[in-house]
């Protein structure tokens, strides 16, 4: 097998803290991003939804959403809450950030190429060479006139308060939650007011005063219905222009959206020699092609790629803490694996630190870290009163283990997923968009890879499919004007068939192809054209999990540029380099880059 460079996505975590502009946090949640009302100080918290993470899955007459909400935030936003519109009452549990995690890395979309040289060389038989938001203030009184709304369900789940409130008007809708401390903005009584035409309920959550931000995790809001939907309208409250979004949707078959268009992008505009720095960009032109509401296929295939392992239980034992002396604590959560102590104490789940450190607290002064590693160091200074064994083992079971059993459980259930990608700005978040099964639609492939030819006057790159384009001796990717397309294919659901083509400009790509290879080619090639592929595998280059017909484009659109080692593909591939001056076969993970905006 050829050598390969593998840049690997940056698993999101399920943090939320200080972030500088334009580095955004990760928080869990859906809808609009109502923040809680400002300090003592007046000064307002910012919160700007920069991208949103949504795993869905359908069955039993029920929609069940995991949430995971990317925003940007100012060094003193320590709180916030939001609003999610919801068609009924729901349930809500803790989830899982591993399941989040684990399916996005799982299923990141990969581009790269194999290297090759078709010069004849003499010397060596003339073989080609291979290798591889804002706030506003309520009028004077803060009441509002009309029917109050109703609180059909509150409580606490892991971190969160949350109370659900049924209808009323946007006007009493808002009053409740001035009086109760919220803070939105203007544009959020038209938004809401659509959501009560239309009977939905609203879910308001707030992370709880005796939380911290070690405490944050995932909430599952499982509510009768069989469509699983994205309230974009209530997003765009706090939402930046071309934000990411991602929907993962486990299921039996493909899922397509249903009220939005689909889009397969024109990949001869992604950049395949510069780490396809342009992916974002390329998306949203694709998208803006569409009217500015499409989501284009990511992946599409068997479940089973995705990780399990850092979701198994069977260590896990959460009555054992129920009579445990303080002191003992940190003991047996290193027995059951949750924390790695040498030297210092490094926590081995996202959510222990935060739990241990709410039943445990550190003395002041003392890192968390070296404490727990050397309890007895600190003894005198142990608050043990705090520590409640019975009430630690109850949290630990909600935040930890049912979460992991539930994942676990949903993975086994659902042998297929599908993750779908766009970008959308506030002004076109007009309407939700919706998903449902198709049966009968190929399979997409996360991983794509081409066929770089270095020849002996210029350099060829073939993509998936078979169309070349001709880099010239700098290797450079073309730049395009405006007449070459950004989406290749665009297509929209139907009901009782397959997705109907609303678009298909191939032979406008191919022959403005053809007239700039032309342009662009050797006057005088010499040695000899390449013979090569496509690459390896499914779609056209580096191994693939799945065995569709590829076709799928994307990014995690969370890293960039990150060199994670030398990881051997598993299959498809045909030879080693014997090193690096032969070639390598590089893949490159799609990151989050400044894409064009629209007007």
């Amino acid at each position: 097998m050829p050598r390969f460079r593998s840049i690997h996505p940056l698993v999101s975590t399920l943090a939320v803290g200080a972030a500088v502009a334009g580095t955004p946090a990760i928080a869990d949640a859906c809808g609009g991003m109502f923040c809680d009302a400002p300090p003592p100080d007046g000064l307002p918290m910012p919160v700007d939804q920069t991208g949103e993470n949504i795993l869905f899955t359908i069955g039993g007459g029920f929609v069940e959403a995991h949430v995971q909400i990317e925003y940007a935030a100012d060094d003193d936003t320590q709180r916030f809450a939001w609003i999610v519109p919801v068609p009924e009452v729901p349930e809500i549990e803790v989830g899982s950030a591993r399941l989040l995690d684990n399916t996005l890395d799982a299923t990141v979309p990969i581009y790269g190429f194999e290297t090759q040289s078709s010069c004849a060389d003499p010397d060596d038989g003339g073989a080609p060479q291979t290798s591889g938001i804002g706030f506003i203030e309520m009028p004077d009184g803060g009441g509002a006139s009309g029917e109050e709304p109703t609180v059909a369900a509150n409580g606490v789940v892991g971190a969160f308060e949350y109370v659900v409130l049924e209808g009323g008007t946007a006007d009493t809708v808002m009053a409740w939650l001035a009086d109760n401390d919220y803070a939105e903005d203007d544009e959020a009584p038209d938004i809401l007011q659509e959501y009560l035409d239309e009977g939905h309920v609203f879910v308001a959550f707030r992370l709880d005063q005796s939380e911290g931000l070690d405490d944050l995790h995932p909430v599952v809001i499982r509510y009768p219905g069989t469509e699983p939907c994205i309230p974009l309208r209530l997003t765009r409250v706090a939402a930046q222009e071309d934000m990411d979004v991602r929907a993962l949707v486990f299921g039996e078959a493909r899922a397509f959206p249903v009220n939005y268009d689909h889009v397969q992008l024109n990949r001869v505009r992604l950049d395949w020699s510069n780490t396809g720095a342009n992916y974002k960009e390329l998306v949203t032109g694709a998208v803006d092609e569409a009217g500015g509401r499409a989501f284009v296929t990511e992946y599409a295939g068997d479940s089973e790629l995705i990780a399990n392992d850092n979701l198994d239980t069977s260590m896990l034992d959460a009555d054992v803490f129920e009579s445990l002396d303080a002191m003992d604590v940190v003991d047996a959560l290193r027995d059951q694996g949750l924390l790695a102590c040498s030297g210092e104490c490094l926590p081995q789940h996202e959510l222990i630190l935060g739990l241990l450190t709410n039943y445990l607290p550190p003395p002041p002064g003392i890192a968390p870290e070296d404490f727990y590693a050397c309890m007895e160091c600190y003894r005198a200074l142990v608050d043990v009163s705090q520590w409640d064994g019975v009430a630690f083992a109850a949290d630990f079971r909600e935040r930890i283990v049912d979460p992991m059993n539930r994942a676990t459980e949903l993975l086994t259930t659902w042998p297929y997923v599908t993750r779908l990608y766009t970008t959308i700005s506030p002004h076109e978040m007009l309407s939700d968009p919706t998903f449902a099964e198709v049966e009968g639609l190929p399979d997409v492939a996360f991983r794509h890879g081409g066929l770089r030819d270095s020849g002996c006057c210029d350099t060829t790159m073939r993509l998936p499919g078979g169309r070349e384009v001709i880099l010239g001796t700098g290797n450079s990717w073309p730049v395009w004007g405006n007449a070459m397309p950004w989406a290749e294919r665009i297509s929209e659901y139907q009901p009782d068939g397959p997705p109907a083509e609303l678009s298909d400009r191939s032979n406008e790509i191919d022959a403005l192809l053809a007239d700039y290879n032309a342009a662009a080619a050797c006057p005088n090639p010499g040695g000899g054209g390449t013979t090569g592929g496509d690459g390896m595998g499914t779609d056209g280059g580096l191994s693939s999990t799945t065995g569709g017909t590829g076709g799928g484009d994307g990014t995690d659109g969370q890293s960039q540029g990150q060199d994670a080692g030398q990881d051997d593909v598993t299959s498809g591939c045909s030879c080693r380099s014997s090193g690096p001056s032969a070639g390598a076969l590089m893949l490159f993970v799609l990151g989050l880059v400044s894409g064009r905006r629209r007007p």
